[in-house]
């Protein structure tokens, strides 16, 4: 059957899983604030057949993480935060990033606990669980990278917000502001925003506007 007669869910499904990938060697190379991995790995092929043997380096967080856009639904604004990022140093505008609370899940955490955690740790909000709103998770640069991160976007009442937050003990230094969604959805177009868990999270903001400010604002009443 042709590609043009599928149906999409047909398109979409895995072809191969975990199954389909030999791991012949793992070897850690480098470990300290992050970690580097030496896969020696074989896969099946599209084509037919498996890969020979082949030498893949993966950065590895030894973590997952997550990534919440605080949003209140009755001033249809969202809180964003900027801090500076290693990673971005040769950004041609600026290493500081707008973004959006994140952080890694301590071991044992559920990623609930630690969503609600990294909002008061980054931008003083105390959520409840049901406050959030789980989105997607995404892997960011799968190419090298392990890292999984879960969005959400948590129902907030913004109407006094700090300016600073992050905590001392981490060497955080973050900057707090709010902006309309459609300032932040423009951001997002222009390319002003360009961390990649804060454009997931405020364009999936964008796709279901409507929606979540209406089943916000339901859930505040």
């Amino acid at each position: 059957m042709a590609d043009s007669e599928r149906s999409a869910a047909e398109l979409l499904a895995p072809r191969f899983t975990i199954k389909d990938v030999t791991i012949h060697q793992q070897q850690r190379l480098f470990k300290k604030h992050f970690a580097l991995d030496e896969y020696a790995v074989s896969y099946k092929k599209f084509s037919g057949g498996e890969t020979p043997v082949l030498l893949r380096e993966v950065f590895e967080r030894d973590q997952d993480a997550v990534a919440i856009l605080p949003y209140d639904a009755k001033s249809d604004e969202v809180v964003l935060i900027e801090q500076f990022r290693p990673g971005a140093l040769k950004d041609p505008v600026s290493p500081w990033l707008i973004e959006i609370v994140a952080g890694l899940i301590d071991y044992g955490e559920h990623e609930i606990d630690a969503a609600m955690r990294e909002l008061n740790e980054e931008a003083h909000f105390n959520v409840t669980a049901d406050k959030l709103h789980y989105l997607t998770s995404v892997y960011p640069s799968p190419g090298g990278i392990s890292e999984r991160v879960s969005v959400y976007i948590a129902n907030v009442d913004a109407g006094h917000i700090d300016a600073l937050g992050g905590l001392d003990s981490e060497n955080e230094d973050i900057r707090i502001f709010k902006l309309k969604a459609q300032d932040a959805f423009a951001a997002c177009k222009s390319g002003r925003i360009c961390n990649c868990a804060a454009l997931v999270a405020l364009l999936n903001l964008q796709l279901m506007h409507q929606e979540l400010r209406g089943r916000f604002l339901a859930q505040r009443a």
